[in-house]
């Protein structure tokens, strides 16, 4: 019974484990994006379609 309460904490401190880093590679890579995005003006672009019969 004592091996199995072992095996579940360290499974869970695993799934932690894994999960941290997990939130910190996505973090991680918002931060990239928002430095790379250089938000500019909008601009309007028209645009025309023609009817085919």
């Amino acid at each position: 019974m004592r091996w199995l309460m072992i095996a579940l904490l360290v499974s869970i401190v695993a799934l932690l484990f894994a999960s941290a880093g997990l939130a910190h590679h996505i973090w991680q890579e918002r931060r990239k994006r928002r430095k790379t995005l250089v938000p500019g003006p909008i601009e309007e672009v028209e645009v025309e379609t023609e009817e085919v019969p």
